[in-house]
């Protein structure tokens, strides 16, 4: 639980804080594992969404909108990144003088009494942060952690324990996460995204890494994947205080990877550590990429234990991962209108960004090598499909058959980019000569095309970062559960 000395041995249950965006993952996760610890938390949000309904089930109390009456006889408010600093609460509490923190700048005050492990990358931080957690429980070391993706050994976004431990993943999009003064870091890699926040150079945003890193004491440790172009730059160029490990498929890795076969939905590898020991590993995950993120929670996991071959793939034989990270739902036949519908593949992928997009494309078509793919795509940020629209267009149009969804907006104003799906239909038909996309205009309109074009023996994915997991979840309940 958390420390008894934070914020001055104030009586928990009368110290009220309040969330404003509570319903984002970062914000409702944060706001429960307070919940709790103890703590009196109420929080507002525009929209009601699924976070929100089970922050009520636990007896948090959430307005619906914002209002400078939100905040009345409050302690402390935290805000999203994604609220305008001209909310109303915002205001509100600073008239009164209540202290106001960012979520990041409360965390960082939070964490002072733990050894921080960070997450972080452009890339695979979700889902790494789930393994390093269920691989640390498998070896018996208490941890608390805080993370994106609801784990799926202990169906929870949360853990809290006794330890001095803490592991969270760190967002990069927008700097703040400077703050943070981590003790262990794993860097995934770094990519093009979030550029509009970093004045669109990738320069400025790999200087917000080095400065990130710059933060680790001399007695911590950087574990980082040279696989990755701009990371493998970062540790020529720059001579970092802590303790560096590496890792990758990179035969200069400290942790390096060879002899990788997937069979099925299960990876096999060889890990060769300091070119002194090796040991044939087998995981329930596909991928490479799920692959490098199980060794880079290994390479944490060596620092706290001598590595041991049975308790290593013991514990590897129990890693589940995340929710909606390459998610294989499962096998369905179904019969609908007339119309029997067999074998039907169904799987989810929260990745929006067009590397992540073609990492599950290269697995899936490796593993399922005569099965049609049917991929439902909802982009995610006007911003990032502007600035990504040629490397959108380029991964997409490698897709069987693609149903494209409207932009989900994530809090951005279309009229400041000037995008949209059709967009992306048109480059892909001009450029690649793509013309097995459909677009649909009203989601109302997706289940009765995806109907039209299901055969048997197909896979159905559905790809993204916004509201399409609960359209793939109806679906289920509707056509298959029934």
């Amino acid at each position: 639980m958390l420390n008894n000395n934070l914020f001055l041995n104030i009586n928990k249950k009368k110290f009220i804080i309040h969330f404003i965006g509570i319903g984002g993952i970062g914000m409702s996760s944060l706001a429960e594992f307070l919940f709790l610890s103890g703590y009196n938390i109420t929080g507002s949000d525009i929209y009601f969404n699924f976070r929100i309904k089970y922050l009520l089930s636990l007896g948090i109390k959430i307005y619906k909108n914002h209002s400078k009456n939100n905040i009345l006889g409050v302690n402390l408010v935290i805000y999203s990144s994604a609220v305008d600093l001209f909310n109303s609460e915002i205001i509100s509490a600073k008239f009164y003088g209540i202290p106001v923190l960012k979520r990041i700048e409360f965390i960082s005050e939070l964490l002072k009494f733990y050894h921080i492990i960070t997450v972080i990358g452009s890339h695979g931080k979700t889902t790494t942060t789930s393994l390093v957690f269920d691989l640390f429980l498998n070896n018996n070391i208490e941890i608390n952690c805080i993370n994106g993706g609801n784990i799926k050994s202990i169906n929870s976004y949360i853990y809290l324990s006794d330890s001095k431990y803490f592991l969270l993943e760190i967002d990069e999009s927008d700097g703040i996460f400077l703050y943070l003064k981590p003790t262990y870091v794993i860097l995934t890699n770094i990519d093009y995204d979030h550029l509009n926040n970093y004045s669109y150079k990738i320069n400025n945003l790999i200087k917000y890494f080095i400065n990130f890193l710059n933060n680790i004491p001399f007695y911590g440790y950087l574990i980082a994947c040279i696989d990755n172009f701009f990371v493998n730059k970062i540790l020529e160029n720059n001579i970092f205080k802590c303790n560096i490990i590496t890792y990758g498929f990179n035969k200069n890795s400290k942790f390096f990877i060879s002899n990788f076969v997937q069979k099925n939905n299960i990876s096999y590898f060889t890990l060769n550590i300091n070119k002194l020991n090796s040991y044939n590993l087998i995981i329930n995950l596909f991928g490479k990429f799920n692959v490098l993120n199980t060794v880079a929670s290994i390479c944490l996991l060596s620092i706290f234990r001598n590595i041991d071959f049975f308790d290593l793939q013991k514990s590897l034989y129990f890693l589940k991962g995340v929710s909606r990270r390459s998610e294989i739902i499962g096998e369905f036949s179904f019969f609908y209108n007339n119309k029997s519908y067999n074998n039907i593949l169904f799987m989810i992928d929260y990745g929006h960004h067009p590397t992540e997009i073609n990492y599950i494309l290269k697995s899936i078509y490796n593993i399922w090598k005569n099965r049609k793919l049917i991929m439902v795509f909802q982009p995610h940020r006007f911003s990032r499909t502007k600035i990504l629209f040629n490397e959108f267009s380029y991964v997409l149009s490698k897709v069987n058959i693609l149903l494209l969804l409207n932009i989900y907006s994530a809090n951005e104003n279309k009229s400041d980019y000037f995008i949209s799906s059709k967009d992306l239909l048109y480059n892909m038909y001009d450029t690649y000569g793509y013309n097995n996309c459909i677009l649909i205009d009203k989601k109302k309109n997706l289940i009765s095309n995806l109907l039209n074009i299901i055969n048997d023996n197909c896979i159905v994915l559905f790809q993204g970062a916004g509201y399409i997991d609960l359209i793939l979840f109806k679906f289920i309940d509707k056509y298959i559960n029934n």
